[in-house]
């Protein structure tokens, strides 16, 4: 699927009562379709801003190369909360908490930390404070029942983050190389 135009995408949108929107649509990067749910302003009434089609445009041109720095931004996610929180795995002798965490859920690189999340939708939530676009590419991973999102900014991947968007906190961060 290629670029869409403002009208396509209001087309395909279903609109809820607090004024979002859900849109279906092919991603090349994933290789099926996704859920995109797009958040005007809370009052602002269902509408659809140029900068969030844009931010759906950046999306759609990630491809399965792109996959690759997806899986890497869950395994960081992962060993993160690896090392932060204590499951109650039982740490054998000679081995790090991380490491009882990684045995104990099987997941120990970055296919096997993809593999173990549910990818839900692409979030595009109107940023009219901001002077960069972003959408979160959410995932529901079996290590983290706060979730996990993908941060995307003006159509670069660039960080992991814990289903809670703080989009501000990226505006002066250069992109990683």
């Amino acid at each position: 699927m290629g670029a869409m135009n403002k009208e396509e995408i209001l087309q395909g949108c279903r609109w809820d009562d607090l004024g979002w929107a859900r849109i279906e649509v092919y991603s090349e990067m994933f290789g099926r379709n996704i859920e995109v749910r797009l958040m005007p302003d809370i009052d602002s009434g269902p509408r659809l801003t140029d900068r969030m089609v844009a931010v759906l445009n950046d999306f759609l041109v990630l491809t399965r190369e792109d996959l690759e720095t997806v899986k890497q931004y869950l395994w960081e996610d992962c060993l993160r909360d690896f090392e932060d929180i204590d499951y109650g795995v039982a740490v054998a002798a000679g081995e790090t908490l991380s490491q009882a965490n990684q045995r104990e859920f099987g997941i120990r690189n970055a296919e096997e930390a993809y593999a173990r999340s549910s990818l839900k939708r692409l979030s595009i939530p109107e940023e009219p404070t901001l002077r960069n676009r972003y959408g979160a590419i959410d995932f529901e991973p079996e290590w983290a029942g706060h979730g996990c999102s993908i941060i995307m900014k003006n159509g670069q991947l660039i960080a992991s983050y814990s289903n809670d968007w703080y989009f501000s906190k990226y505006e002066d961060e250069e992109p990683k190389e």
